[in-house]
Parts: structure tokens; sequence; C-alpha cells
């Protein structure tokens, strides 16, 4: 069993409250239970000093019937020093419980719930639940790719004077896919679309894509992007983000 331990990434950018569970889904075929921990830690120095820490722990369990469920819990805090005074920058974590089963060959059924919060987005909590259907629509040797569709119960927490608190039922879909670049090279992509079932003019469209490169069985550079719309942002903040993410990657 290869856990993950250590992840060094240089970051730039902002942060979503957006979880992308399909970068997190593992690939391994085998039966039983494993688990990973990893850190995260960034530092720049320039007229600030910026310093990010961050812990993430993962339980897998797939039985042999073909059901796999996932646990995931993730930590992230940053601060920005100037004169000898701290500010926070970054303060986010999240949990993550999904459960899948397979009802054919190609088609699959999911259940999840999820516990989050993110200062930089003024997110006191966000609690969601939900099911949807993923079928898988291409299996090649170098691409494959998945649909998915569902719905989910979304109730959020803003610090806002106005609008401070959210429950609503979204549609929650995406299509991902991942190309197979050469024999240590891959790209990874997911895209999101979800809406409030009522009122589908608050909507997000929201983009990841991931690219790894493995100089050998334990070392990997990796390079994140991902972009964020929402049609009905909260506060001050813009309708559209971009987080750039690059990095080095130890597994043993």
């Amino acid at each position: 069993m290869k856990s993950r331990i250590i992840h060094i990434a240089l970051m730039s950018g902002v942060v979503f409250c957006q979880v992308n569970t399909e970068s997190m889904r593992n690939s391994n075929d085998g039966t039983g239970i494993t688990n990973s921990i990893g850190f995260d830690f960034g530092f720049e120095k320039s007229n600030q000093e910026v310093f990010e820490v961050a812990g993430k722990y993962r339980l897998d369990y797939i039985s042999k019937n073909g059901s796999h469920s996932f646990f995931v819990i993730n930590y992230d805090n940053g601060y920005e020093k100037e004169e000898d005074q701290k500010n926070s920058i970054i303060n986010k974590g999240f949990s993550h419980l999904r459960f899948t089963k397979n009802i054919s060959n190609n088609l699959y059924l999911e259940l999840f719930t999820q516990y989050g919060f993110n200062d930089f987005l003024l997110m006191k909590q966000r609690k969601l639940f939900g099911s949807g259907f993923r079928y898988k629509v291409l299996e090649q040797k170098k691409m494959n790719g998945f649909l998915g569709v569902g719905v989910m119960k979304e109730d959020e927490q803003y610090d806002l004077e106005t609008n401070e608190n959210k429950s609503l039922v979204r549609s929650t879909n995406y299509f991902t896919w991942q190309i197979q670049i050469s024999d240590n090279a891959s790209l990874a992509n997911t895209a999101y679309y979800q809406l409030d079932i009522s009122r589908s003019s608050d909507n997000r469209l929201l983009y990841d894509g991931d690219l790894n490169v493995e100089l050998n069985d334990k070392l990997t550079i990796t390079l994140t992007l991902n972009y964020r719309h929402d049609s009905e942002p909260h506060g001050s903040l813009g309708k559209s983000y971009i987080q750039l993410k690059n990095g080095v990657e130890f597994t043993f």
C-alpha cells in the first residue's frame, strides 16, 4: 500500500469552496482498506512573508462486490506577515464522504455528504448531501471519460449582514476525462455545472485541470488550474476566480 505523505506546493491565486471530488477518486482496483495522509507547505518571501500549511487524510474501502467508499478530511491555513503582524489570508477546511456502487459495467449509483468552511468566501459553513448516477462514456487505452448527473441539498451560512443564510436544492452535473499523454505524463480534467433547481439564474460553472509528470516511481511534478464562475457571488466577490498551483509530490 502506498501512502502519499508529503506534497510540497508553491501556490498563487485564490481558493474555492467547490471541492473536486473527481480528483479524490482512488484508481486502485484492489479490494480492502487503504489509508493516506499528507501535508502541504508553501512559503513566499518578498516585501512580505506568505506561509501556508495544510493537512489531509483519506480512507478508502473497496468491497468484493464492486462498491467503493471513501472519506476525506482536509484543512488549509495561510497567513501573510508584515511588520511583525500576521494577517490570515487562507482558512478553509472540508470533510467529504462518498459511496459508489456499480449497477452495470458502465453505470454507477453515488451517495455523498460534505461539510466545509472558507473564510475567503465569507462562508461560515456549508453542509450538503445528495445522490446521482455516474456513466462511463469512454474507455480507451489513452483516454477515459465519465458523465455524472445528480441532485444535492445545500445549506450555507455566510459572514454577511444581508443574505446571511442560504438553503436550496441544486442539480450537480459533471463531465470528467483523463488523457494519458505519455508513459509518465497524464492530464485529468473535470467540468461541473450546478444550478438552483427552483431558479436557474443561480448557477455555477467550474473547471479543474491537473497535469502530472512522473519523474520516477516516487517523484511527480504537478500543475493544477482551477476556474470558477458564479452567477450570484456573495458579498463583494467577483463572479469569476482562477487558482494556479504547482508543486512536487513524493509517494512512498
